[in-house]
């Protein structure tokens, strides 16, 4: 799996699928109706769509901007949608992360233009509850943050020292949000979109890879990990939302 760059071939709204199986698309029988095409999306792809639903709204569907007459019913998908206001603590030209937990997309900003869109995994519990204790239930903190540090390669555990029952080894291209928590590849899944972690935003080698270059700091060449401040200047800014 990987994401998808954005521009002149490719814009928001997307549609992706973020099942592992193929989900029909639609068209509109003679009477109105609602019928299943004999096409699909595949799992965990993704469709440019209209910016207005078509249908009820308690139970819509969303047509293909490049194949007009197909369309993606709501529920069998999640959206990646522009912002159209920046958020406050963000200046007009800046590079920045909006990660949203529970429709588990990710997008990459250059002020309010949006340059890459993919999904990620947050913790299975979901978006963290004040005053319970994130790392135990498995959520996925909220808020705005700024990278604390960069690593190329490491192991991985959410235990405090040495662990001793759960930790993955060679993880490539961390970028820790608050640590422990970070945003880092995930190569024992591929069912992005969906809760699999067990606090951090998971991503495919691709993405990892991809959204570890776009952030800063940039890591100078031979070295294995690196810290905003100094001359390494000021680290990217990752907004993350429930919703």
């Amino acid at each position: 799996f990987r994401g998808v760059e954005l521009g002149d071939q490719v814009s928001l709204p997307l549609a992706w699928n973020r099942s592992l199986e193929p989900r029909p698309l639609y068209h509109r029988g003679s009477a109105g109706e609602w019928l299943e095409s004999g096409e699909t999306i595949a799992g965990k792809q993704w469709q440019m769509i209209a910016k207005q639903r078509s249908g009820l709204r308690a139970a819509p569907y969303w047509e293909l901007r490049n194949r007009p007459g197909l369309f993606v019913r709501g529920k069998d998908v999640t959206f990646t949608r522009g912002r159209d206001k920046l958020p406050q603590a963000i200046k007009a030209d800046e590079r920045w992360v909006d990660a949203r937990i529970n429709p588990g997309t990710l997008t990459v900003y250059d002020g309010l233009t949006p340059i890459f869109a993919t999904l990620f995994s947050p913790g299975i519990g979901g978006p963290s509850v004040p005053g319970l204790d994130h790392t135990k239930y498995a959520t996925t903190q909220t808020g705005y943050f700024r990278f604390e540090w960069k690593e190329r390669v490491a192991t991985m555990s959410n235990e405090k020292g040495e662990p001793k029952v759960l930790w993955f080894s060679d993880v490539p291209h961390i970028q820790y949000v608050r640590a422990p928590l970070a945003m880092h590849v995930a190569y024992w899944h591929e069912d992005f979109s969906n809760r699999k972690s067990a606090e951090c935003l998971n991503l495919s080698p691709y993405d990892g890879h991809r959204l570890f270059a776009l952030t800063d700091p940039p890591l100078p060449e031979g070295w294995g990990a690196v810290r905003p401040g100094g001359g390494n200047g000021r680290s990217t800014a990752i907004i993350i939302n429930g919703n």
